[in-house]
């Protein structure tokens, strides 16, 4: 950029313009996700949230009120939230620490993804609960593998609870539909990173969800950008959801930046690039598939990306992950990751 200015000033030209590229990277991803921005419809809300996925799915934590909620001795009064085992970490360990919640992992099915039938089983279960909230990884970041996710938020609307997704490992490559043809398949809130797409390296986090969920009094931090006035003894808060949940200086260049990463995967189609991505899973599953000391984790014949986990057997015993990770790394130029995935 020729010029820069803080993005909480439009009375200079600087500051217009800067605001303006800013708003027109949110309006990029928006449309990218299918999101109901403007007009009688508009229901949703686009947010940079600072640090990755992490930053998001913990601001919607907090403008749904449950960091502060102290725990209820009625069951039916205390907010439930189902969760799988592939979950990112940054999709996981906020809703574990939340004291007035209770948490229930749903388990994976025997063929591979979520098992639907103990999650409609667990809904029923716990459809007396004032607060359901699902929320689940779009995609394993441990064997790439790509959940229904519009069968999934189906199942969960029809018991009234919230459909969240982190869409963390799979945003780059899938197509990210907050408001689908079917109705009963919307999205109540999606979280995503963008350091994963192509020319997204150094831009923020994002968090997409409904506006009727963003109803907190207080702005999830308070601060500068969030006020419309402070006086000495008083002060008010911003109507506008957006602009009272961007406290701060903000990430301008990183969301400007993911705002044209997005406008690069949708000019070459999430359907082209997901075509790429299964060339690509063939291609390794066969040839990986050729090697016995090779055991690739995870189930065969399932949708997914390719992001492969595996074993490399020597004698009766298993190589180190890291021992493996440096012969890859220093030998062949492959780069690669051992032990902990932020999953587990």
């Amino acid at each position: 950029m020729p010029t820069y200015g803080n993005t909480h000033t439009t009375t200079s030209v600087t500051g217009l313009q800067t605001t303006s590229f800013r708003e027109e990277a949110r309006q990029i991803i928006g449309k990218a996700v299918n999101a109901r921005l403007h007009g009688t419809g508009a229901r949703d809300v686009v947010l940079f949230t600072g640090q990755g996925c992490t930053s998001a799915i913990n601001k919607f934590i907090t403008a749904l009120g449950l960091n502060t909620m102290r725990r209820h001795h009625r069951p039916h009064k205390r907010p439930v939230v189902f969760t799988c085992p592939f979950s990112h970490h940054s999709n996981l360990l906020p809703w574990r620490e939340l004291y007035a919640v209770d948490v229930v992992e749903i388990p994976e099915a025997k063929t591979g993804g979520l098992d639907l039938k103990e999650l409609e089983r667990q809904l029923q279960s716990y459809q007396n609960r004032d607060l359901k909230i699902g929320t689940f990884a779009a995609a394993s970041n441990l064997t790439g593998m790509l959940a229904d996710v519009d069968k999934v938020s189906k199942l969960l609307h029809k018991y009234g609870a919230l459909s969240c997704w982190d869409y963390a490992t799979c945003a780059p490559y899938v197509d990210i539909d907050m408001n689908p043809k079917d109705p009963a398949a919307y999205k109540d809130a999606v979280f995503f990173s963008g350091h994963k797409f192509v020319g997204g390296p150094g831009s923020p986090g994002m968090l997409v969800v409904k506006k009727n969920l963003m109803s907190n009094e207080v702005p999830t931090m308070p601060g500068g950008g969030t006020v419309l006035f402070v006086t000495e003894k008083a002060h008010s808060y911003l109507a506008n959801r957006v602009e009272r949940e961007e406290g701060g200086t903000p990430d301008i260049l990183g969301s400007i930046r993911l705002g044209l990463a997005f406008e690069l995967k949708q000019r070459v189609g999430p359907k082209h690039i997901m075509d790429l991505e299964r060339q690509h899973v063939l291609h390794v599953r066969e040839v990986l598939g050729r090697n016995e000391n090779v055991i690739l984790l995870g189930h065969d014949n399932v949708d997914q990306l390719p992001i492969f986990s595996f074993l490399v057997r020597f004698g009766d015993r298993f190589l180190h992950h890291n021992f493996v990770c440096a012969l890859l790394n220093d030998l062949f130029g492959i780069q690669a990751r051992g032990g902990c995935q932020c999953a587990f």
